[in-house]
């Protein structure tokens, strides 16, 4: 699978349901080069003051419970 499908896909808390947002980036591991993590930018829920500063979340490859055709389920983030 290529990352920009990643990209495309909704992340969602399998727990609550909850929309996390989208996968901005991968963080691999240099000797081995398998992806450790993906960064998501949280959806902001207001306009803020203060700029462009995104949240960011970094999931573990660990809490992915499902990539599926549209999203991808993640647990252990309520």
């Amino acid at each position: 699978m290529r990352f920009s499908e990643i990209q495309r896909k909704e992340i969602i808390a399998a727990n609550s349901g909850r929309f996390l947002g989208y996968v901005e980036d991968a963080v691999v591991h240099k000797d081995t080069g398998y992806v450790e993590a993906f960064v998501v930018a949280e959806p902001k829920k207001f306009m803020a003051f203060s700029g462009n500063q995104k949240e960011v979340l970094k999931i573990p490859i660990e809490d992915i419970i499902v990539v599926g055709k549209d999203i991808i389920l993640v647990k252990g983030l309520d």
